[in-house]
């Protein structure tokens, strides 16, 4: 194993973690989840080997799914690779999945955990098995270890331990991204197997016969036969066999095919996959048929039997289905399969001709609004006529797909990016001046379009999609109809891969304990504050595996992004509430955050109901901070949420008030207690008349509905002159006090 000093060098667990968060974001299959870890796991821990343990759709059982070893292999190791094994019975599978630790088997001959009849067929030696946990749900656990004498027993690092977890992390977030692909490509194959099943249904129904003598004259024509020749048996009988199964040409102006003369002349049978068939009332068929020569004893040949069937329908049926597997039903536009495909074959022609393209991804704004306001029969009109504007806008050889749900793809063929992006603005233009009008209403839509150039150094249709869907992400956080181009230098790119790569870190956080708290007096601005008691709000800190202590402005981003900030606001109750709980003698009233994720979340409610009478702690001595745009964003839920815990005798306080364009209009339907004045107008208003006048009409709001006000960003005496002058109640900043550990703030 290499130096633990060399693999530490230069931040290089670090580098190998980027590299693999952006191989697993283009992961399509388990097999590219292991491809992407093992050589992670060969280079910075040691481990050659690599394995996923998920849980099985069958209950009770696990899938162990290996990468494919490169020591001692035997069949029964190759039959690894993919084994369901049951968990019941078996002391280390049962451990693995349902620890919340890394489980460690140092050596798994002597363990009293391990199979040792499966140990001395698959020559297992050093076992560990990390955890796969997303959003609460247990997908499994991602194992790595030694086989056999050569390697030896080699138990991990406490530094090596880490390093797993978070690969860990990024390992469920790709699997779960993975099964979401695969349940959609399932969907889509289903289509195909159904057109399949179509065909065997109507290549079973009866078929039409007809026989001839070596003349090629007509000597029996069955049921079905008359019936789609419109001969019958009677008036058929003798006559030239073309005459009666007549054909149209292949060309105009070209005598019929005589199908019945070409095999009697050949003596061998002749296959049909498609004639015309012009019967004696009118009209023509599809059919398809084979002619085979009769023979006698002596093998002479005496006559054929022209067997064949009508597929007029079956080819309208085949066409229609095969339509309707690349074609989106509600747009008629392609589908996400049509798209790829039209990637794939763009990304062969820029390889072998150099020939440029653009890759678009467009998401609509503001779609969510129609659909919320007047329904879904709504919302699948507006994509109809979105989808019809933005193909007035692109010429032929341009390829424009539905992708799902209000997403589009488009591939701009032998354009370069200056011409793309002149295109992407003028249909930005154009959906700007649309205005979608339903039953007397009116709705603006935009469009958020990312883009990435196609060219014969692109990886892949994989890499294509994932670039121009993230370009697109960074162009809607950017604030919606916005365009951005993908760059592999691109500093809003690499944010959004950071915002993926503090998921893992914040599992970890929770699983290890990594979280701690801080807390910052807040105090009376015109009087003294009670003796001996503290007022304070308490502040979220991370302490990373260095030590380093991490602002919540960091990791919170990624935890509302990915609905992780509902367990972090537990952990967080949960810890406040017993120290509260500990000290409560000496606590006045302690304020705790919570996210606008956790006010729509139903058991949250229930969690903090049971953590007080868990805690004992007195409500009178709690004050949960809501922030404003949270509370207007979920404002049913949010009335909810603060009516039940307020009759447990808890108080609220409404965070960055003034954020909002509405905030006094919505003041009213929330019995909040105290108003906390937006830290941007405060920080201002010694040197700002506007900002001094907002926070004394915020301040003389609340102090007629009966509420009290705190200012936030209280960093020097001036402004602490003009919020008494105001009759601010309280002040909280680096001019009261800074933020401190927990644990310090009672402290003699």
């Amino acid at each position: 194993m290499k130096d633990i000093q060399d693999v530490l060098e230069g931040g290089r667990p670090t580098k190998e973690l980027l590299q693999l968060c952006k191989r697993l974001e283009r992961s399509w299959n388990l097999s590219d989840i292991l491809d992407a870890v093992a050589p992670v796991a060969e280079r910075v821990l040691g481990y050659a080997h690599v394995w996923l343990a998920l849980v099985a759709e069958t209950p009770g059982m696990v899938t162990v799914v290996s990468h494919r070893t490169q020591g001692q292999e035997s069949e029964f190791t190759r039959a690894l690779l993919s084994l369901e094994i049951p968990i019941a019975g078996d002391p280390m599978l049962e451990e693995i999945m349902g620890a919340d630790h890394v489980v460690v088997v140092e050596d798994a001959r002597t363990d009293p955990r391990t199979n040792k009849q499966i140990v001395a067929q698959v020559h297992n030696r050093t076992i560990i098995n990390v955890p796969l946990m997303l959003a609460e749900q247990r997908l499994g656990a991602l194992g790595m270890g030694t086989f056999g004498d050569a390697e030896g027993v080699r138990p991990p690092l406490p530094w090596q331990l880490d390093f797993m977890q978070a690969v860990a992390g990024h390992v469920a977030v790709a699997l779960d991204r993975v099964r979401f692909m695969q349940a959609r490509k399932s969907a889509e194959d289903a289509l195909y197997e159904e057109k399949e099943r179509l065909q065997v249904t109507l290549h079973s129904i009866s078929d039409a016969v007809i026989t001839t003598n070596a003349r090629g004259e007509l000597l029996y024509i069955n049921p079905v036969a008359e019936g789609l020749t419109g001969w019958p048996l009677t008036a058929a009988v003798g006559r030239p066999c073309q005459e009666v199964f007549g054909l149209r040409g292949h060309a105009p102006a070209t005598d019929p095919q005589d199908v019945v003369a070409a095999a009697l002349a050949a003596g061998q049978t002749h296959r049909y996959s498609q004639l015309e068939l012009l019967p004696r009332t009118g009209g023509s068929l599809l059919i398809e048929g084979a002619v085979s020569p009769i023979r006698d004893a002596d093998g002479e040949v005496q006559g054929a039997v022209l067997v064949f069937r009508d597929v007029t329908e079956q080819r309208r049926l085949s066409r229609e289905i095969e339509f309707q597997a690349t074609h989106d039903e509600l747009t008629g536009l392609g589908n996400r399969r049509a798209f790829e495909t039209a990637l794939r074959a763009c990304l062969e022609g820029a390889r072998a001709q150099g020939l440029p393209h653009v890759v678009c991804y467009l998401d609509l704004d503001d779609f969510k609004v129609v659909n919320d306001t007047c329904g879904h029969t709504a919302g699948d009109e507006l994509l109809r006529q979105v989808a019809r504007l933005f193909t007035q806008g692109l010429r032929e050889g341009d390829c424009l797909c539905r992708l799902g749900g209000d997403e589009f793809g488009m591939v701009l063929a032998h354009r370069p990016m200056h011409e793309a992006l002149a295109l992407a603005e003028r249909l930005q233009s154009a959906l700007a001046g649309y205005r979608f009008a339903w039953r007397e209403q009116a709705f603006a839509v935009g469009v958020s379009i990312g883009m990435v150039a196609l060219d014969g150094r692109s990886e892949s249709v994989g890499a294509l999609l994932q670039a121009a869907d993230s370009a697109c992400y960074v162009a809607k956080e950017a604030g919606r109809g916005r365009i951005h181009v993908w760059a592999s230098d691109d500093l809003a790119l690499a944010r959004r891969y950071g915002v993926m790569e503090w998921v893992s870190r914040i599992e970890d956080a929770l699983q290890n304990h990594r979280f701690v708290l801080y807390a910052q007096p807040i105090v009376p601005v015109g009087c003294s504050p009670h003796p001996g008691r503290v007022h304070c709000e308490i502040l979220l800190r991370l302490r990373d595996a260095q030590g380093v202590v991490v602002s919540p402005a960091e990791f919170m981003p990624a935890a509302e992004r990915y609905h992780l900030a509902p367990r972090v606001d537990r952990w967080v109750v949960r810890h406040a509430l017993e120290w509260v709980a500990h000290h409560q003698e000496r606590i006045e009233l302690c304020a705790i955050n919570l996210s606008g994720q956790s006010l729509g979340d139903a058991p949250f409610v229930r969690f903090v109901l049971e953590t007080l009478s868990d805690t004992g702690v007195p409500c009178d001595k709690l004050c949960f901070e809501i922030t404003e745009t949270a509370a207007i964003g979920n404002l049913p839920t949010a009335h909810q949420f603060i009516a039940t815990l307020r009759q447990r005798g808890c108080r609220f306080s409404l965070d960055d008030f003034g954020s909002g364009l509405s905030s006094f209009a919505y003041l009213r339907d929330l019995p909040v207690d105290v108003l906390k004045i937006d830290g941007q107008f405060v920080k201002d208003i010694a040197r700002d008349p506007v900002s001094l006048a907002m926070v004394r009409s915020i301040h003389e709001i609340a102090c007629l509905m009966g509420k009290r006000t705190v200012a936030e960003f209280v960093e020097s005496e001036a402004i602490l002159e003009h919020l008494r002058a105001i009759g601010v109640h309280y002040a909280q900043g680096y001019a009261v006090a800074r933020p401190q550990p927990l644990d310090s703030l009672l402290a003699p």
